[in-house]
Protein backbone atom coordinates (compact mmCIF):
# COMPACT_ATOMS: atom_id res chain seq x y z
CA UNK A 1 0.00 0.00 0.00
CA UNK A 2 1.41 3.35 -0.81
CA UNK A 3 2.01 6.24 1.84
CA UNK A 4 -0.76 9.04 1.88
CA UNK A 5 -0.05 12.48 3.21
CA UNK A 6 -3.44 13.36 4.26
CA UNK A 7 -2.80 17.51 4.20
CA UNK A 8 -1.72 16.35 0.17
CA UNK A 9 -4.57 13.89 -0.99
CA UNK A 10 -6.86 14.76 -3.29
CA UNK A 11 -5.29 16.85 -5.14
CA UNK A 12 -4.64 16.65 -9.16
CA UNK A 13 -1.58 15.30 -10.42
CA UNK A 14 0.85 18.10 -12.25
CA UNK A 15 3.13 18.35 -15.43
CA UNK A 16 6.33 17.04 -14.40
CA UNK A 17 8.41 20.25 -14.14
CA UNK A 18 11.92 21.12 -15.71
CA UNK A 19 14.32 21.57 -13.57
CA UNK A 20 15.50 25.13 -12.59
CA UNK A 21 18.59 26.77 -13.43
CA UNK A 22 20.33 27.58 -10.93
CA UNK A 23 23.46 29.92 -10.98
CA UNK A 24 26.64 28.11 -9.83
CA UNK A 25 24.97 24.86 -9.87
CA UNK A 26 24.78 22.36 -13.18
CA UNK A 27 21.77 19.89 -13.20
CA UNK A 28 22.69 16.53 -12.77
CA UNK A 29 19.12 13.89 -12.80
CA UNK A 30 15.88 13.17 -10.84
CA UNK A 31 15.87 11.75 -7.15
CA UNK A 32 12.49 11.88 -6.25
CA UNK A 33 9.41 13.30 -6.80
CA UNK A 34 5.96 14.01 -4.66
CA UNK A 35 2.77 15.68 -4.83
CA UNK A 36 4.31 19.47 -3.72
CA UNK A 37 7.85 18.88 -4.91
CA UNK A 38 10.56 17.63 -6.83
CA UNK A 39 13.92 16.80 -5.76
CA UNK A 40 16.54 17.23 -7.95
CA UNK A 41 20.59 15.74 -8.04
CA UNK A 42 23.02 19.03 -8.64
CA UNK A 43 26.47 19.48 -9.30
CA UNK A 44 27.74 22.83 -7.30
CA UNK A 45 30.05 24.44 -9.53
CA UNK A 46 33.00 26.01 -6.93
CA UNK A 47 33.11 23.06 -5.11
CA UNK A 48 32.43 19.88 -7.81
CA UNK A 49 30.00 18.53 -4.87
CA UNK A 50 27.14 16.94 -5.42
CA UNK A 51 23.60 18.36 -3.73
CA UNK A 52 20.04 17.83 -3.40
CA UNK A 53 17.99 21.03 -4.51
CA UNK A 54 13.52 20.34 -3.61
CA UNK A 55 11.65 22.57 -5.95
CA UNK A 56 8.40 23.30 -5.40
CA UNK A 57 5.51 22.20 -8.35
CA UNK A 58 3.80 25.88 -8.01
CA UNK A 59 4.65 28.88 -9.00
CA UNK A 60 4.78 32.09 -6.66
CA UNK A 61 2.38 30.19 -4.26
CA UNK A 62 2.72 32.03 -1.08
CA UNK A 63 1.74 28.71 0.96
CA UNK A 64 4.20 27.08 -1.16
CA UNK A 65 6.75 29.43 -0.36
CA UNK A 66 5.88 29.82 3.46
CA UNK A 67 6.38 25.91 3.90
CA UNK A 68 9.82 25.53 1.87
CA UNK A 69 10.86 28.62 4.57
CA UNK A 70 9.57 27.06 7.28
CA UNK A 71 11.09 23.77 6.26
CA UNK A 72 14.86 25.31 5.90
CA UNK A 73 14.82 27.62 9.28
CA UNK A 74 13.91 24.97 10.85
CA UNK A 75 16.46 22.40 9.86
CA UNK A 76 19.21 24.81 9.75
CA UNK A 77 18.70 25.94 13.08
CA UNK A 78 19.55 22.84 15.34
CA UNK A 79 22.54 21.55 13.16
CA UNK A 80 22.93 17.49 14.11
CA UNK A 81 24.65 14.98 12.27
CA UNK A 82 21.48 12.41 12.22
CA UNK A 83 19.43 15.52 10.68
CA UNK A 84 20.03 16.22 6.81
CA UNK A 85 22.02 19.53 6.04
CA UNK A 86 20.61 22.15 4.85
CA UNK A 87 22.87 24.70 2.55
CA UNK A 88 20.27 27.41 1.72
CA UNK A 89 17.55 28.31 0.18
CA UNK A 90 15.60 30.78 -2.67
CA UNK A 91 13.22 31.29 -5.16
CA UNK A 92 13.64 30.41 -9.15
CA UNK A 93 13.32 32.96 -11.52
CA UNK A 94 10.26 31.34 -13.03
CA UNK A 95 9.10 31.64 -8.93
CA UNK A 96 9.17 28.27 -7.38
CA UNK A 97 10.45 27.86 -4.09
CA UNK A 98 14.20 25.81 -3.55
CA UNK A 99 16.15 24.48 -0.54
CA UNK A 100 19.80 22.73 -1.14
CA UNK A 101 20.27 19.95 0.79
CA UNK A 102 23.28 17.56 1.63
CA UNK A 103 22.79 14.77 -1.28
CA UNK A 104 22.26 11.39 0.21
CA UNK A 105 23.94 8.85 -1.78
CA UNK A 106 22.57 5.72 0.45
CA UNK A 107 18.58 6.30 -0.48
CA UNK A 108 16.04 5.94 2.08
CA UNK A 109 15.27 3.16 4.40
CA UNK A 110 12.02 2.62 2.46
CA UNK A 111 14.28 2.27 -0.53
CA UNK A 112 16.80 0.14 1.12
CA UNK A 113 13.92 -2.11 2.50
CA UNK A 114 12.34 -2.31 -0.73
CA UNK A 115 15.53 -3.70 -2.42
CA UNK A 116 17.38 -5.40 0.41
CA UNK A 117 14.54 -6.28 2.90
CA UNK A 118 14.80 -6.53 6.37
CA UNK A 119 17.26 -4.29 7.93
CA UNK A 120 19.47 -6.70 11.37
CA UNK A 121 18.50 -6.07 15.05
CA UNK A 122 22.00 -4.52 16.01
CA UNK A 123 21.82 -2.19 12.58
CA UNK A 124 17.91 -1.14 13.61
CA UNK A 125 18.99 0.06 17.07
CA UNK A 126 22.19 1.50 15.73
CA UNK A 127 20.09 3.33 13.92
CA UNK A 128 17.42 3.88 16.48
CA UNK A 129 19.39 5.60 19.20
CA UNK A 130 20.96 7.97 16.22
CA UNK A 131 17.46 9.28 15.00
CA UNK A 132 16.07 9.30 18.64
CA UNK A 133 19.15 11.90 19.52
CA UNK A 134 17.85 14.05 16.73
CA UNK A 135 14.40 13.77 17.65
CA UNK A 136 15.36 14.56 20.92
CA UNK A 137 17.45 17.64 20.10
CA UNK A 138 14.42 18.79 18.08
CA UNK A 139 12.38 18.66 20.42
CA UNK A 140 14.08 19.81 23.03
CA UNK A 141 14.19 23.25 20.42
CA UNK A 142 10.20 23.09 20.56
CA UNK A 143 10.13 21.53 16.90
CA UNK A 144 8.00 18.05 16.64
CA UNK A 145 9.03 16.99 12.61
CA UNK A 146 4.78 15.31 12.53
CA UNK A 147 5.88 12.78 9.76
CA UNK A 148 9.06 10.30 10.87
CA UNK A 149 8.85 7.42 8.40
CA UNK A 150 11.00 5.18 6.33
CA UNK A 151 10.78 7.76 3.53
CA UNK A 152 11.82 10.75 5.49
CA UNK A 153 15.64 8.84 6.85
CA UNK A 154 18.00 9.04 4.30
CA UNK A 155 21.26 7.81 3.81
CA UNK A 156 24.40 10.29 3.82
CA UNK A 157 27.52 10.01 2.61
CA UNK A 158 28.80 8.97 5.32
CA UNK A 159 26.16 5.97 5.95
CA UNK A 160 24.36 7.63 9.14
CA UNK A 161 20.85 7.87 9.05
CA UNK A 162 19.07 11.44 8.71
CA UNK A 163 16.05 12.65 9.23
CA UNK A 164 15.00 14.98 6.54
CA UNK A 165 11.29 16.64 5.18
CA UNK A 166 10.66 18.77 7.94
CA UNK A 167 8.11 20.56 5.79
CA UNK A 168 4.84 19.94 7.74
CA UNK A 169 6.87 20.49 11.19
CA UNK A 170 5.29 22.92 13.57
CA UNK A 171 6.04 24.12 17.33
CA UNK A 172 5.90 21.84 19.91
CA UNK A 173 3.10 23.87 21.73
CA UNK A 174 1.00 24.35 17.99
CA UNK A 175 -1.88 21.42 18.04
CA UNK A 176 -3.70 22.80 14.50
CA UNK A 177 -3.77 20.23 11.74
CA UNK A 178 -0.62 20.06 9.34
CA UNK A 179 -0.69 16.88 7.58
CA UNK A 180 0.21 13.15 8.48
CA UNK A 181 1.24 9.84 6.74
CA UNK A 182 -1.56 7.26 8.20
CA UNK A 183 0.60 4.38 7.73
CA UNK A 184 3.06 5.90 10.67
CA UNK A 185 0.95 7.85 12.40
CA UNK A 186 -0.25 7.18 16.19
CA UNK A 187 -4.13 6.79 17.23
CA UNK A 188 -4.68 10.48 18.68
CA UNK A 189 -3.24 12.21 15.23
CA UNK A 190 -6.16 10.06 13.72
CA UNK A 191 -8.43 10.80 15.70
CA UNK A 192 -7.68 15.12 15.51
CA UNK A 193 -6.56 15.11 11.65
CA UNK A 194 -3.31 15.66 12.19
CA UNK A 195 -2.69 17.26 15.36
CA UNK A 196 -0.16 15.74 17.93
CA UNK A 197 3.15 16.35 20.21
CA UNK A 198 6.54 14.90 20.81
CA UNK A 199 5.05 11.76 21.88
CA UNK A 200 3.61 11.62 18.50
CA UNK A 201 7.18 11.52 16.85
CA UNK A 202 8.45 8.96 19.12
CA UNK A 203 5.59 6.78 18.02
CA UNK A 204 6.37 7.49 14.87
CA UNK A 205 10.16 6.45 15.02
CA UNK A 206 8.96 3.44 16.16
CA UNK A 207 7.25 2.65 13.98
CA UNK A 208 9.89 3.02 11.28
CA UNK A 209 12.39 1.04 13.54
CA UNK A 210 9.34 -1.77 13.60
CA UNK A 211 9.52 -1.66 9.59
CA UNK A 212 13.12 -1.88 9.61
CA UNK A 213 12.67 -5.27 11.53
CA UNK A 214 9.39 -6.37 10.06
CA UNK A 215 9.33 -4.79 6.34
CA UNK A 216 6.43 -2.52 6.56
CA UNK A 217 4.99 -0.07 9.18
CA UNK A 218 3.34 -2.17 12.36
CA UNK A 219 -0.50 -2.38 11.14
CA UNK A 220 0.40 -3.08 7.50
CA UNK A 221 2.50 -5.79 8.30
CA UNK A 222 -0.01 -7.57 11.05
CA UNK A 223 -3.35 -6.89 9.36
CA UNK A 224 -2.59 -6.48 5.77
CA UNK A 225 -5.43 -3.90 5.55
CA UNK A 226 -7.30 -3.34 2.04
CA UNK A 227 -7.63 0.26 1.74
CA UNK A 228 -6.76 3.54 3.41
CA UNK A 229 -10.42 3.67 5.48
CA UNK A 230 -9.55 0.00 6.76
CA UNK A 231 -5.55 0.63 7.47
CA UNK A 232 -6.82 3.74 9.90
CA UNK A 233 -10.02 1.48 11.28
CA UNK A 234 -6.82 -1.24 12.96
CA UNK A 235 -4.43 1.63 14.23
CA UNK A 236 -7.63 3.12 15.82
CA UNK A 237 -9.13 -0.15 17.45
CA UNK A 238 -6.51 -2.87 17.22
CA UNK A 239 -3.32 -3.67 18.99
CA UNK A 240 0.09 -3.74 17.71
CA UNK A 241 1.45 -7.09 17.10
CA UNK A 242 4.94 -8.53 17.61
CA UNK A 243 7.35 -9.22 15.07
CA UNK A 244 6.92 -12.70 13.59
CA UNK A 245 11.19 -13.19 13.52
CA UNK A 246 13.11 -15.84 15.62
CA UNK A 247 16.04 -13.54 15.30
CA UNK A 248 14.29 -10.21 17.06
CA UNK A 249 14.57 -10.64 21.04
CA UNK A 250 11.88 -10.21 23.50
CA UNK A 251 14.04 -7.06 24.92
CA UNK A 252 13.43 -5.55 21.40
CA UNK A 253 10.19 -6.16 21.07
CA UNK A 254 9.35 -4.90 24.25
CA UNK A 255 10.81 -1.54 23.80
CA UNK A 256 9.38 -1.17 20.62
CA UNK A 257 5.17 -1.76 21.98
CA UNK A 258 6.23 0.56 24.95
CA UNK A 259 6.78 3.43 22.36
CA UNK A 260 3.77 1.78 19.81
CA UNK A 261 1.22 2.40 22.94
CA UNK A 262 -2.36 3.76 21.79
CA UNK A 263 -2.01 5.70 24.65
CA UNK A 264 0.94 8.42 24.53
CA UNK A 265 0.63 9.13 28.37
CA UNK A 266 2.12 4.50 28.19
CA UNK A 267 5.00 5.38 25.97
CA UNK A 268 8.48 7.06 26.43
CA UNK A 269 8.48 10.43 28.20
CA UNK A 270 11.01 12.26 25.73
CA UNK A 271 13.24 10.96 22.90
CA UNK A 272 16.24 10.44 24.81
CA UNK A 273 14.29 8.17 27.14
CA UNK A 274 13.76 6.06 24.24
CA UNK A 275 16.98 6.06 22.97
CA UNK A 276 17.94 4.71 26.57
CA UNK A 277 15.95 2.07 26.26
CA UNK A 278 17.26 1.28 22.74
CA UNK A 279 20.45 1.46 24.60
CA UNK A 280 19.71 -0.96 27.11
CA UNK A 281 18.89 -3.18 25.10
CA UNK A 282 22.07 -3.04 22.90
CA UNK A 283 24.35 -3.79 25.81
CA UNK A 284 22.27 -6.88 27.32
CA UNK A 285 22.05 -8.46 23.63
CA UNK A 286 25.83 -7.34 22.30
CA UNK A 287 27.90 -5.51 25.16
CA UNK A 288 27.94 -2.40 23.70
CA UNK A 289 26.00 0.65 23.03
CA UNK A 290 25.80 3.33 20.59
CA UNK A 291 25.97 6.70 22.38
CA UNK A 292 23.83 9.48 22.58
CA UNK A 293 24.54 12.45 20.74
CA UNK A 294 23.30 15.91 22.01
CA UNK A 295 24.92 18.35 23.89
CA UNK A 296 24.44 18.09 27.86
CA UNK A 297 22.64 14.78 28.00
CA UNK A 298 25.60 11.95 28.99
CA UNK A 299 25.97 9.54 25.51
CA UNK A 300 25.75 6.55 27.68
CA UNK A 301 23.26 5.68 30.83
CA UNK A 302 24.02 5.86 34.32
CA UNK A 303 24.60 2.09 35.19
CA UNK A 304 25.46 2.41 39.11
CA UNK A 305 24.05 1.08 42.38
CA UNK A 306 25.36 1.60 46.08
CA UNK A 307 24.46 -1.23 48.25
CA UNK A 308 25.19 -0.99 52.17
CA UNK A 309 28.82 -2.42 51.70
CA UNK A 310 30.18 0.00 49.21
CA UNK A 311 29.28 3.04 51.86
CA UNK A 312 31.60 0.82 53.78
CA UNK A 313 34.43 1.01 51.36
CA UNK A 314 34.21 -2.13 49.72
CA UNK A 315 33.51 -2.71 46.18
CA UNK A 316 30.07 -3.47 45.06
CA UNK A 317 29.36 -6.96 43.30
CA UNK A 318 27.54 -6.49 40.05
CA UNK A 319 27.83 -8.30 36.97
CA UNK A 320 25.40 -7.71 33.38
CA UNK A 321 23.49 -10.09 32.08
CA UNK A 322 25.19 -12.75 29.98
CA UNK A 323 23.35 -14.54 27.20
CA UNK A 324 22.34 -17.44 27.89
CA UNK A 325 24.46 -19.88 25.58
CA UNK A 326 27.52 -18.43 26.52
CA UNK A 327 29.37 -21.67 28.38
CA UNK A 328 29.59 -20.96 32.30
CA UNK A 329 33.99 -21.13 31.64
CA UNK A 330 33.61 -18.22 29.56
CA UNK A 331 30.76 -16.02 31.52
CA UNK A 332 33.43 -16.64 34.62
CA UNK A 333 36.16 -15.45 33.45
CA UNK A 334 34.00 -12.13 31.66
CA UNK A 335 32.30 -11.55 35.58
CA UNK A 336 35.89 -11.20 36.96
CA UNK A 337 37.60 -9.47 34.45
CA UNK A 338 34.37 -7.22 34.40
CA UNK A 339 34.47 -6.78 38.28
CA UNK A 340 37.67 -5.95 37.98
CA UNK A 341 37.21 -3.30 35.86
CA UNK A 342 33.93 -1.83 38.20
CA UNK A 343 36.81 -2.25 40.94
CA UNK A 344 38.98 0.74 39.47
CA UNK A 345 36.17 2.68 37.88
CA UNK A 346 34.42 2.36 42.06
CA UNK A 347 37.68 3.16 43.47
CA UNK A 348 38.27 6.52 40.67
CA UNK A 349 35.12 7.85 39.41
CA UNK A 350 32.48 6.58 41.82
CA UNK A 351 33.39 7.09 45.39
CA UNK A 352 33.97 10.67 45.35
CA UNK A 353 30.50 11.19 44.22
CA UNK A 354 29.24 9.45 46.90
CA UNK A 355 27.14 11.73 49.46
CA UNK A 356 25.83 10.29 52.14
CA UNK A 357 22.04 11.59 52.68
CA UNK A 358 20.62 12.99 55.84
CA UNK A 359 18.76 9.03 56.58
CA UNK A 360 21.39 6.21 57.68
CA UNK A 361 20.32 4.02 55.43
CA UNK A 362 20.21 5.43 51.71
CA UNK A 363 23.58 6.43 49.48
CA UNK A 364 23.48 9.09 47.11
CA UNK A 365 25.46 8.58 43.77
CA UNK A 366 25.51 11.72 40.75
CA UNK A 367 27.43 9.60 38.29
CA UNK A 368 29.20 12.05 35.11
CA UNK A 369 27.47 15.51 36.69
CA UNK A 370 30.27 16.92 34.13
CA UNK A 371 31.43 18.84 36.99
CA UNK A 372 28.77 19.86 39.00
CA UNK A 373 28.77 19.58 42.93
CA UNK A 374 25.68 17.28 45.04
CA UNK A 375 25.21 20.60 46.53
CA UNK A 376 23.36 22.09 43.31
CA UNK A 377 25.86 23.97 41.63
CA UNK A 378 25.12 23.90 38.01
CA UNK A 379 27.73 22.42 35.50
CA UNK A 380 28.88 24.83 32.31
CA UNK A 381 27.07 22.34 29.70
CA UNK A 382 24.64 24.42 28.41
CA UNK A 383 22.38 22.94 25.24
CA UNK A 384 21.87 25.91 23.43
CA UNK A 385 18.51 27.28 25.18
CA UNK A 386 20.22 28.58 28.06
CA UNK A 387 22.34 27.02 31.38
CA UNK A 388 21.55 22.92 31.51
CA UNK A 389 18.96 21.61 33.62
CA UNK A 390 20.70 20.43 37.06
CA UNK A 391 20.20 16.92 38.87
CA UNK A 392 17.87 16.96 42.00
CA UNK A 393 20.11 17.29 45.53
CA UNK A 394 19.65 15.82 48.61
CA UNK A 395 18.10 12.77 48.01
CA UNK A 396 16.74 10.48 50.62
CA UNK A 397 14.76 7.16 51.01
CA UNK A 398 13.21 5.14 53.99
CA UNK A 399 11.70 1.98 54.63
CA UNK A 400 8.21 2.32 55.60
CA UNK A 401 6.72 -1.46 55.56
CA UNK A 402 6.24 -3.02 52.17
CA UNK A 403 7.18 0.68 50.43
CA UNK A 404 9.62 2.99 50.62
CA UNK A 405 9.34 6.57 50.35
CA UNK A 406 12.20 9.12 49.02
CA UNK A 407 12.54 12.73 48.82
CA UNK A 408 14.67 15.04 46.83
CA UNK A 409 15.07 19.09 47.03
CA UNK A 410 14.95 21.17 43.39
CA UNK A 411 18.04 23.36 43.46
CA UNK A 412 17.28 25.43 41.05
CA UNK A 413 13.15 25.63 40.87
CA UNK A 414 11.68 27.36 38.07
CA UNK A 415 7.66 27.39 37.34
CA UNK A 416 6.15 24.70 35.63
CA UNK A 417 8.34 22.04 36.97
CA UNK A 418 8.19 18.76 37.49
CA UNK A 419 9.88 15.00 38.12
CA UNK A 420 10.56 12.46 35.73
CA UNK A 421 11.27 9.50 37.95
CA UNK A 422 11.92 5.59 37.92
CA UNK A 423 12.51 2.57 39.64
CA UNK A 424 15.64 1.08 38.70
CA UNK A 425 16.01 -2.89 38.42
CA UNK A 426 18.87 -4.68 40.54
CA UNK A 427 21.16 -1.56 40.45
CA UNK A 428 21.15 -2.41 36.27
CA UNK A 429 18.53 -0.53 33.97
CA UNK A 430 15.55 1.34 34.72
CA UNK A 431 12.93 -1.39 35.48
CA UNK A 432 9.64 1.24 34.57
CA UNK A 433 9.21 3.97 32.50
CA UNK A 434 9.61 7.62 33.42
CA UNK A 435 6.87 8.64 35.26
CA UNK A 436 5.83 12.64 36.33
CA UNK A 437 5.44 13.68 39.53
CA UNK A 438 4.89 17.45 40.77
CA UNK A 439 6.12 16.66 44.07
CA UNK A 440 9.51 16.65 45.81
CA UNK A 441 8.82 12.84 46.88
CA UNK A 442 7.42 9.76 45.52
CA UNK A 443 6.22 6.36 47.70
CA UNK A 444 7.37 2.86 46.04
CA UNK A 445 6.87 -0.62 46.83
CA UNK A 446 9.85 -1.86 48.05
CA UNK A 447 12.14 -4.39 45.66
CA UNK A 448 13.62 -7.45 46.02
CA UNK A 449 17.05 -7.52 47.79
CA UNK A 450 18.82 -5.31 49.81
CA UNK A 451 17.98 -2.26 48.48
CA UNK A 452 15.35 -0.26 46.36
CA UNK A 453 16.80 2.36 43.80
CA UNK A 454 15.09 5.35 42.06
CA UNK A 455 16.70 7.77 39.62
CA UNK A 456 15.26 11.26 39.28
CA UNK A 457 15.38 14.10 36.43
CA UNK A 458 14.38 17.18 36.62
CA UNK A 459 11.59 18.79 33.85
CA UNK A 460 11.21 22.03 32.99
CA UNK A 461 8.29 23.44 31.05
CA UNK A 462 9.89 23.74 27.83
CA UNK A 463 10.77 19.32 28.08
CA UNK A 464 14.20 19.75 29.05
CA UNK A 465 15.88 17.44 31.34
CA UNK A 466 18.31 16.86 33.87
CA UNK A 467 21.50 16.54 31.53
CA UNK A 468 22.22 13.38 34.21
CA UNK A 469 19.39 11.92 36.86
CA UNK A 470 20.09 11.73 40.55
CA UNK A 471 20.03 7.85 41.79
CA UNK A 472 19.55 7.23 45.49
CA UNK A 473 19.13 3.75 46.85
CA UNK A 474 17.40 2.96 50.36
CA UNK A 475 18.94 0.47 52.11
CA UNK A 476 17.02 -2.44 54.49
Amino acid sequence: MPNVTAHTAGRKPTATPTPPRLKGYRYVGVIGKGSTAYVYRYRQEATERDVAIKVSNTHLDPKSGARFSTEATVMASFPHPNILTVYGAGITGDGRSYIIFEYAPGGSVKDIIAKQGAYPVDKTLDYGVQLASALYLAHRNRIVHRDIKTSNILITAQGLPAIADFGIATSLYDHRSTGYSPPWAPPEVLASNGSGDDRSDIYSLAATLYAMLAGKSPFEYAYAPRSLDELVECIMHKPVLPINRPDVPNAVQQVLMKALSADPADRYFTAVEFARALQDAQIQLYGHATPVTVQGIEPYPARVAIAPAAVQGNLPTAQAPAPKHRKPLIITAVVAAVLAVVGIVFAAVIMPNIDRSQHTTAAVVNPGMNGATSDGEDSDVTDGGGTAVPSPVELSGAYAGDGVKFTWSNPDPQDGDKYAWSVINNGDSASTGAQLTDDTSVSVPASDGAQTCIQVSIVRQDRRMSSTPATVCAVK
